[in-house]
This record gives C-alpha cells, sequence and structure tokens, in this order.
C-alpha cells in the first residue's frame, strides 16, 4: 500500500569512505510536481542541506527528495552549501527536472565535506534503480537505526505512507529525525502546513532519547494530489503515521532495553506538564535508574522539582506501571521495593505523575541508558 505518483531507489555511494557496500544514498521520486511542506531543527547551527530545504519549503513544491546516510553536510559552511547543489544537479540532471526541485536531506557524521565526486557518479545508477518499494529508501537513511521505519494509512481512497530514521541525538524542537511523509491525497499547500505542524506536538516533539537536538532535523511531507479526500481524514491519517514513526524511533533509541511513557497530569497547563514530563525523560539518573531497574523513586520527583512546572511537593503522585510508589509527596503505604524493581525489569514502563494542581497533560516517550548507548556515542566517528 504506497501513495500514487511516488517511485523510490537506493544505492551504496560508500558515503563513510570506509569501503562500505551498504545502500546510503536514497531517492524519492514524483511523477508530477508534488505539494511540499517541511518542519526543521531548531537547532542555530543548521546543515547545509536544511538551509537549502527551508528554501525549498516556503517554495511549496518538489519532484524529488535526495538523502545520504553517513555525513551529515553540517559545520561545512558554503563549500557544504556547493556540495548539496551539485548533487541536486546532477539527479536533476538525470531525472530530467528542475535541480532546485530535488531537496537534499543528510544524516551521519558532522564537520565533514561529503566526497561529492563519488556520490555524484552514483545518481545515473540511483535513478536506474527507481520502483515501486519504499523500504530501499527507508533502508538506505538508516545510520545507528537497526530497523528500517515505514507506517501507511488510508484516509478513504489515498493513502499516507512515512519513512524516517532516527536512534540517537533525539529531542523535540521540531521533528528529531530525518523524516519523509507522503501522500497521493488532494491538498493545498497552507492545509499541508497545518496539519505538519499540529502533527508533531504530541509526536515527534514529545520523544526523547539523550536530550540533544542534531543539526539535520528535517520532516519532509509532498503531495501529488492525485486523490480528493475528506481533510479531516487524512489529518488523522497524517497524524498517526508520524506517531507511529516517533514511537518506532523510540524503541529503536541508541542501546535502548525499554520503552518508557512519561505521563504527568494535574499541572496547571499542558506546557507545565511537558515540562515536568521532559525533565524526567531526560534524567540521566532517572534513565540509568531505569536501566537498572532501580527502584529509586526520589530521582522522579527531584527533577519534576526542578523542570520549572509549577508544583507543590506536597501533592506529588507517583505510579510506575500502576503501581503506587509516592502519594502527597511521600512514599506510598505499603510501598515495597522489590515490587517497584520487578515491574522496573519489563520493557514497557508507564510512569505517571500527578502534580494535584489542574487540567494540564503532557506524555513524553523516551527509553532508558545503557551500556551500549555510551559504546555506540564513544565510537561513533571511530
Amino acid at each position: 500500500m504506497t501513495p500514487r505518483g511516488f517511485s523510490y531507489g537506493a544505492i551504496s555511494a560508500d558515503v563513510k569512505g570506509t569501503g562500505g557496500t551498504r545502500p546510503d544514498l536514497g531517492l524519492v521520486f514524483c511523477d508530477r510536481e508534488a505539494v511540499a511542506s517541511g518542519l526543521f531543527t531548531t537547532n542555530l547551527v543548521k546543515a547545509a542541506p536544511v538551509l537549502i530545504a527551508m528554501e525549498q519549503s516556503r517554495r511549496g513544491t518538489l519532484r524529488a527528495v535526495l538523502a545520504n546516510a553517513g555525513n551529515a553536510n553540517a559545520c561545512t559552511g558554503e563549500s557544504g552549501v556547493a556540495d548539496a547543489r551539485s548533487l541536486m544537479a546532477e539527479a536533476g540532471i538525470c531525472l530530467g527536472v528542475d535541480p532546485d526541485q530535488v531537496s537534499p536531506l543528510s544524516t551521519g557524521v558532522i564537520g565533514v565535506n561529503l566526497p561529492v565526486d563519488r556520490m555524484r557518479s552514483k545518481i545515473a545508477g540511483l535513478v536506474s534503480n527507481l520502483g515501486p518499494d519504499p523500504e530501499v529508501f527507508a533502508r538506505s537513511i538508516m545510520t545507528t537505526d537497526t530497523y528500517p521505519k515505514l507506517v501507511t494509512r488510508k484516509a478513504g481512497e489515498a493513502v499516507v505512507l512515512g519513512m524516517a530514521k532516527g536512534a540517537g541525538m533525539i529531542a523535540p524542537d521540531m521533528a528529531t529525525t530525518l523524516a519523509v511523509v507522503l501522500t497521493d491525497a488532494v491538498i493545498s499547500k497552507q492545509d499541508l502546513d497545518n496539519i505538519i505542524k499540529r502533527s508533531i506536538e504530541k509526536t515527534f516533539n514529545a520523544v526523547t532519547i539523550d536530550g540533544d537536538t542534531s543539526t539535520n532535523d528535517v520532516l519532509m511531507a509532498l503531495s501529488t494530489c492525485y486523490v480528493t479526500v475528506n481533510t479531516d481524514e487524512l489529518e488523522t491519517a497524517i497524524f498517526e503515521v508520524i506517531r507511529d514513526l516517533a514511537l518506532l524511533i523510540v524503541r529503536d533509541g541508541e542501546g535502548a532495553t525499554k520503552f518508557v511513557s512519561i505521563t504527568v497530569q494535574g499541572a496547571f497547563s499542558a506546557a507545565d506538564a511537558k515540562k515536568a514530563a521532559m525533565a524526567v525523560g531526560n534524567s540521566l539518573l532517572v534513565k540509568t535508574a531505569l536501566f537498572g531497574a532501580d527502584p529509586n523513586w526520589g530521582r522522579i520527583v527531584a527533577a519534576v522539582g526542578y523542570s520549572g512546572a509549577r508544583m507543590d511537593p506536597g501533592k506529588v503522585g507517583v505510579t510506575v506501571s500502576g503501581y503506587r510508589v509516592v502519594f502527597s509527596g511521600t512514599e506510598a503505604e505499603g510501598f515495597r521495593e522489590e515490587t517497584l524493581h520487578g515491574l522496573l525489569r519489563e520493557k514497557d514502563i508507564d510512569i505517571v505523575i500527578d502534580l494535584g494542581q489542574g487540567a494540564g497533560e503532557f506524555t513524553v516517550y523516551t527509553t532508558d541508558l545503557s551500556y551500549d548507548y555510551v559504546r555506540i556515542n564513544a565510537e561513533y566517528r571511530t
């Protein structure tokens, strides 16, 4: 089940220069001019392809997405922009489209120039490989991901397809990933912009692996506008695709052994609830306790206390996977460390924190912090 008008390709360009043969250069091609919308990292340090894609999103139409893994093309100055545009030009020639209609995406090591000549020489082969299977593209953008991330939904007779990469350097403030959302539904540029913006607040902007916001975060949404559908149905489908992609990213977090949902309720506002939930989700002490199944609930309460959310410590309650741990700011009556330890050994953990202040609520999705996370990120470049 894929949307009409799109084809997909991938090829190995050995972007990292290590002699690898895994596909690391991917292409999505639209058979007609597609309506385009984008969301981008809020990091002030933005990669060259992000700067270009931001311009393209403002113009609102695209014919292709050209993505690479293994090199972020970030902190590469004017030469990085020139390199990206060189690849866009080659893709434009091979596809027979305006190079400015080819959107570049990059992910990988920061501060290294792209091997442009090697990559450019592969683009003709990449174009000749175009076909109907989106998984080839999803695999080509993987870095430390352990599996490709694809989600589909129907909206009437239209299809929404989402593909994403992400396993580390994941924190809110846009999309925390590279993501491409495709549909064949008829939609205006303004409506697509609005739907994407509304969809990320409780999805991509509600996940955190390590609290680090990337230089390369991009979500590009494209529609070939073949099928007329109800806009509300389309928005629901797009939201569900983005939500499921976000959850797949958390489950594939670098070195993660636990999938953790943190819901803060009873806050003065949803903004306060998000502050508190994010503080808990990003706390290294909480995350390491989750990894070790250590029943140290004080770390959760402490993180809420420094989060900046308005609160009364004497009203805080905490439950973990349905087990009451804290009531009115102190250890709950009948609490047993052995019980909490057992619950924390599970793969899926639900933490609910009640601030007892109002109706504000927000849920954040995160992981534990394992030895493997340290190993992966200690060796990322070496």
